[in-house]
């Protein structure tokens, strides 16, 4: 069996494929964000919980102990910063649907 020999090329090869699956995981999440921004407007249920935002960012540092840990506390706060902010477009365009059914 040969060895793989590898190259910058191979390199980058694996860093695209890398980058797609977090593209895909990244929409799924945000789908996800969406149904629960839906959920929380029905329910009268404000976007951001501190609790659960801060015990998930504990979780996260607490399960990491290796270099990458600042990074990845980092990249935690980027989605949810993401996930409020689209949550908030989804609350803006309900209060526009339903003012576009009611007439008000």
């Amino acid at each position: 069996m040969e060895d793989k020999i590898i190259t910058l090329d191979n390199l980058r090869e694996e860093m695209d494929y890398v980058d797609e699956e977090i593209i895909r995981a990244f929409k799924r999440r945000m789908r996800i964000s969406s149904a629960i921004a839906k959920y929380k407007k029905a329910n009268g249920l404000p976007i951001l919980d501190v609790d659960r935002e801060k015990a998930k960012l504990d979780r996260i540092v607490k399960s990491e102990d290796d270099e990458l840990s600042a990074f990845i506390n980092k990249l935690y706060l980027t989605l949810a910063d993401l996930s409020k902010e689209y949550q908030m477009m989804i609350y803006v365009q309900e209060d526009e649907n339903y003012r576009s059914v009611t007439g008000e």
